[in-house]
């Protein structure tokens, strides 16, 4: 019975010694790599500070904020969205410099959610930026209420299209919501183009009948 006893003690001593050699020899594998990351952390950190401080002089100088007031009536923080675009940028090479350092088997997941990631983006910034450009030249040229209206119609089907391009649907789903929307831009550049150049007469033949 003792000697079970010593024996059951000798098997979780060995567990648990072989525990801690599992245990240390990991922490052993990763301190490089953890003190690799936070020596490129710091380097790109420092990276940021200073090219922020750079562009951020420079727009000043450049005053791209009052020149984009002459055509904006919306007040856009443009140097604050061109350094947090840079920064952002930064902070993407840093993650693939620490994955490609660290754990180059997952570059291909890091590449596919970039990817996806900068195609979201995209699309949100042309939506905006579309939504934003015709709005200014709406109240620019001082367009009438049929034009403005038909003009939203048009950037919304374009930014339909731009938004179902990027979602996981299936090929075939995708090709026919692509087509059915360009579809209905084809339909309504071709209402308004026979109701903006040819209203007058079909007002006066309607007022004939």
């Amino acid at each position: 019975m003792s000697q079970e006893i010593v024996n059951t003690s000798k098997t979780a001593i060995e567990i648990l010694r072989e525990a801690l050699k599992y245990t240390l020899s990991e922490i052993a594998y990763l301190i490089p790599k953890i003190v690799i990351s936070i020596i490129i952390i710091v380097i790109f950190f420092a990276i940021a500070l200073v090219l922020t401080k750079i562009i951020r002089k420079i727009l000043n100088i450049m005053k791209l904020e009052n020149i984009v007031k002459k055509y904006v009536k919306y007040t856009i923080p443009v140097n604050t969205i061109i350094i947090a675009l840079i920064n952002l940028g930064i902070a993407f090479i840093a993650i693939y410099t620490i994955v490609l350092a660290i754990y180059p088997e997952a570059m291909i997941y890091i590449s596919a959610i970039s990817n996806y990631v900068g195609r979201v983006v995209s699309v949100a910034f042309l939506i905006v930026f579309a939504f934003i450009i015709i709005n200014t030249i709406i109240d620019r040229l001082k367009m009438e209420r049929g034009l403005r209206g038909f003009m939203t119609i048009l950037t919304f089907l374009i930014s339909m299209i731009l938004i179902v391009d990027i979602t996981s649907l299936t090929p075939e789903v995708k090709s026919a919501l692509t087509w059915g929307l360009s579809l209905g831009i084809g339909l309504s550049i071709g209402v308004f183009t026979i109701w903006y150049f040819f209203s007058d007469l079909l007002k006066k033949r309607s007022e004939e009948l």
